[in-house]
């Protein structure tokens, strides 16, 4: 039991680890221009995080699960819409939303 909870833990990691990559690339790279949208990009990375984040906090659900797996591709569907400064971000905000949705289907939208 003790091998299975360190498995997820290091599953968290991962996406965990491209969302503070992406955060640190685009803080690096912006330049003097639009703030608002430099804010929206900091938001969408936040918005991965925190849903890493509720991955351990809530139980089971069929319906919030399915929620969350859309939830998570919507914002890589945004984030591609978003004019990342540095093209690493960009990546690291697809692979991490990728793996966030990956983990809450497998947390419980894939039961019958």
């Amino acid at each position: 039991m003790i091998f299975i909870i360190l498995i997820l833990y290091a599953l968290l990691i991962v996406p965990t680890g491209c969302f503070l990559v992406a955060a640190t690339a685009e803080i690096r790279s912006h330049k003097k221009g639009p703030v608002l949208l430099f804010l929206l990009r900091m938001v969408e990375i936040a918005a991965g995080i925190i849903g890493i984040w509720a991955t351990t906090l809530v139980d089971q659900s069929l319906a919030r699960s399915w929620t969350m797996v859309c939830a998570s591709l919507l914002l890589g569907g945004v984030s591609m819409l978003s004019n990342y400064t540095s093209r690493v971000a960009l990546r690291c905000v697809l692979i991490g939303s990728a793996f966030l949705a990956f983990l809450w289907y497998f947390k419980g939208a894939y039961h019958p």
